[in-house]
C-alpha cells in the first residue's frame, strides 16, 4: 500500500474509533435521524434533523449564487422560497484547487460538491424558539484559498449539546473568487472583488442576526472565532465598518506566524502593515 493510501486509511479508522455517534452519522448517512421542526427564516421556511438532542440545519442559503454576472461582486440576498426547504445536506463549498492530504484527513474523506452557489450556512442548536442561548460562529481555516465550514471536525453538534450554545459554520468564496482585486483593470464595478469573501461573511453574520432567535440563539450574544485563516478573518472583521455590530465577542485560535518562518518574514509583514 502506498504511503498516501496508508495514512489516509489509518486516519479513517482512527476517526471511526474516536468520533462520537453524531460524527459517524454525518460521515455515513442522516436518513435515520428524525425531522426537526420547521423554522421560518427571512428567506423562507426550513427543516433540518434532530439527532442526540441537537437540531441541525445544513446548507441554508444566506446569499444568492455568485456565478455569472454575480462573480467577483458583493453578495446579494438569496431568492426567497415559500415551500419548506429540507436542509439535511451540506451545501457546496467554494471552487478550489485539489486539497492536500491534511485536508483529506480533516474532512474524513467526505467530499461535498463545489460550486459558485456556495453561500450556505449550517446551524447546530439544542432547541428551537426563544432560548436566547449564546451563539458561536466558526470561521474555517485554509489560508483563504481552501477548505469549507462543512468538514466533520467542524461539526458543531457536540459543542451545542455539551455547552448549551448555538453553533454556526458557513461556506464563503475563497481564493480568486473571494479575494482577487480586479478594480484596476475592470473598473468601479469590481471595487468589491478583493474583499468579496469577507463581504460574504458579513452577510452571513447579518443572516445570523436576523434569524438566530428562531433557532434558539441570542442575536445580542454572538462570538466569532476561527482557526488559522479563520482567525485572520475574525480579526479582519473587527476592522470592517460593514461588520460593525455583527459580533459582541470576536475571538481567534492559532492565528499566528509559525515559529518555522524565517526571521525576515515577520519583519516584512510588519513593514507592509505599518502604514495601514
Amino acid at each position: 500500500m502506498e504511503r498516501r493510501a496508508f495514512i489516509k486509511t489509518g486516519a479513517l479508522i482512527g476517526a471511526g474509533l474516536l468520533a462520537d455517534p453524531w460524527d459517524r452519522l454525518i460521515a455515513q448517512d442522516i436518513r435515520g435521524a428524525a425531522q426537526s421542526g420547521i423554522v421560518k427564516t427571512s428567506s423562507g421556511p426550513v427543516r433540518g434533523i434532530v439527532f442526540d438532542r441537537v437540531h441541525s440545519f445544513f446548507g441554508i442559503p444566506y446569499g444568492a449564487t455568485t456565478a455569472g454576472d454575480a462573480r467577483f461582486m458583493a453578495p446579494s440576498k438569496p431568492q426567497p422560497w415559500t415551500s419548506v426547504r429540507e436542509c439535511t445536506e451540506y451545501g457546496p463549498r467554494s471552487p478550489q484547487a485539489p486539497s492536500g492530504l491534511i485536508s483529506e484527513v480533516a474532512a474524513v474523506d467526505r467530499r461535498e460538491a463545489s460550486g459558485e452557489d456556495c453561500l450556505r450556512i449550517n446551524v447546530f442548536t439544542p432547541a428551537l424558539g426563544g432560548g436566547r442561548r449564546p451563539v458561536m460562529v466558526w470561521l474555517h481555516g485554509g489560508g483563504y484559498s481552501q477548505a469549507s465550514g462543512s468538514f466533520i471536525i467542524y461539526n458543531g453538534a457536540n459543542l451545542a449539546r455539551r455547552r448549551d450554545v448555538v453553533v454556526v459554520t458557513l461556506n464563503h468564496r475563497l481564493n480568486l473568487f473571494g479575494y482577487l482585486y480586479l478594480g484596476e483593470i475592470g473598473g468601479e464595478q469590481y471595487a468589491d472583488s478583493g474583499n468579496a469573501g469577507m463581504l460574504d461573511i458579513v452577510q452571513a453574520l447579518q443572516w445570523v442576526h436576523d434569524n438566530i432567535a428562531a433557532l434558539g440563539g441570542d442575536p445580542g450574544n454572538v462570538t466569532i472565532f476561527g482557526q488559522s485563516g479563520g482567525g485572520g478573518k475574525a480579526c479582519t472583521l473587527m476592522g470592517m465598518p460593514a461588520a460593525r455590530g455583527c459580533s459582541t465577542r470576536p475571538s481567534r485560535r492559532a492565528d499566528r506566524i509559525p515559529p518555522a518562518c524565517p526571521a525576515p518574514a515577520p519583519r516584512a509583514w510588519r513593514r507592509r502593515f505599518s502604514s495601514v
